[in-house]
C-alpha cells in the first residue's frame, strides 16, 4: 500500500483494515473532523447504527418534534465519550459555535441547540446524530497509518448520508478502487 502525505487528512474518510486489532473499530469508516500530526485527530464513526430510538434520546435531552421534523440516523461515533452526541452536518452550520467542526463541505457540533434549531426549522439537511467519538493522540494515527492499520478515501456526501449505514465500508473500499473481498490479513491466505 502506498503511504501518503499525512499533513492533514480533516475532512477525509478513514477505512480500517481487516488487520486493525481494535474492536471499536472493525470494518469502520471514520469521518474526520479534525487532524494534525502535533496534536491529534478527531472523528466519527459513519457505519454503525447504535440500535437507538431517536425519541428515546430527545426524551432525555427535553427536546420534541413533530411528524414532519428530520429523524436523523443514531449512529456510535466511537469509543470515546459514548454518552455524549455529536450531530455531524452536510455544509457549514448556519450558526456556528466556538468549539464546532468544518471540513470537507461538512461540520461537526456537539450543540444541542443545534439539534433543537435542526428539528424546528426542518430544513431538510442531512444530519446523522454520532454517540461518542474517535480519538487518536499526537502521532498515534500516523503510526497507524505506517502499520497500514487505516486506508484513506475522500469525504462525500453519497457515502455520509446516501448509502445505507451498514453498506459504507464497503463502499468507501470501491471508491478508491479496492475490492473488500479482495483485502487479506497479514499472514492469512483467506479473504477478509
Amino acid at each position: 500500500l502506498q503511504r501518503m502525505d499525512t499533513t492533514s487528512l480533516e475532512g477525509q474518510l478513514l477505512i480500517a483494515m481487516p488487520k486493525l486489532a481494535d474492536p471499536n473499530f472493525d470494518h469502520t469508516v471514520v469521518f474526520l473532523g479534525s487532524h494534525s500530526p502535533s496534536t491529534g485527530a478527531f472523528g466519527l464513526v459513519i457505519n454503525r447504527p447504535a440500535g437507538i430510538d431517536f425519541g428515546d434520546i430527545l426524551t432525555q435531552l427535553g427536546l420534541s418534534k413533530d411528524d414532519e421534523s428530520p429523524v436523523p440516523e443514531i449512529l456510535f461515533g466511537g469509543p470515546v465519550q459514548p454518552d455524549h452526541g455529536f450531530l455531524l452536518m452536510e455544509g457549514p452550520t448556519r450558526v456556528f459555535g466556538e468549539d464546532d467542526l468544518s471540513a470537507g463541505g461538512f461540520s461537526i457540533s456537539g450543540r444541542t441547540d443545534l439539534l433543537r434549531m435542526l428539528l424546528e426549522e426542518k430544513t431538510g439537511d442531512f444530519f446523522h446524530l454520532c454517540l461518542g467519538y474517535s480519538g487518536w493522540a499526537a502521532g498515534q494515527l500516523e503510526f497507524e497509518l505506517g502499520e497500514n492499520a487505516w486506508l484513506v478515501a475522500p469525504s462525500s456526501r453519497e457515502l455520509l448520508f446516501e448509502i445505507p449505514a451498514k453498506q459504507r465500508w464497503e463502499a468507501a473500499l470501491e471508491a478508491i478502487g479496492v475490492t473488500p473481498g479482495a483485502l487479506v490479513e497479514l499472514g492469512s491466505s483467506k479473504p477478509a
